[in-house]
């Protein structure tokens, strides 16, 4: 991995050169920085419409207590694809904009998930947190802090919350 890291922090940039001398060369300096530019205004624009499109349907999962786990992964398509984008350079935006249509983030979403389900950070039902959905059951509950020497059973240095009062 470590491997990987260090050719994407090396080969990009130097491609990003490459890419800067050639089309510089061909159209000209500030025709190519105004297509940099250009290309940032355009991408955030569209970039800003789909985040809120995605927003509001893990939104709307919530409300319907649904887990929005593929409107997340979307996001995070949408949040890498932004970043790209935001980034000067043509490569960098090439895939940027190849991220801001929804196959492509479909696919990346797919990659992504697969890698945390073999690192065992999820599992089918959801992420583990604790947070599933389990039925409607609601438990409700108070709980109260008991102060040192407060009873006359408690250990005087034990103050640890108890659940359920005493």
């Amino acid at each position: 991995m470590g491997w990987i890291l260090f050719a994407l922090l090396i080969g990009v940039p130097l491609i990003e050169i490459y890419l800067f001398v050639e089309l510089g060369g061909l159209i000209g300096t500030w025709p190519t920085i105004g297509l940099v530019v250009l290309t940032a205004v355009v991408g955030s624009a569209m970039l800003r419409a789909q985040g809120r499109r995605v927003l509001a349907r893990a939104q709307e999962k919530m409300h319907r207590g649904e887990p929005p786990v593929a409107d997340l992964l979307d996001g995070i398509g949408l949040l890498l694809a932004g970043a790209l984008l935001l980034t000067p350079g043509f490569l960098t935006d090439g895939v940027g904009f190849a991220l801001l249509l929804p196959a492509a983030r479909r696919w990346l979403a797919l990659r992504l998930w697969a890698y945390m389900q073999a690192r065992g950070s999820v599992h089918a039902a959801g992420f583990r947190s604790g947070f599933e959905r389990h039925g409607d059951t609601v438990i409700d509950g108070e709980f109260e802090t008991v102060e040192p020497g407060r009873d006359s059973g408690d250990d005087p240095d034990d103050s640890t919350p108890r659940i359920g009062g005493r």
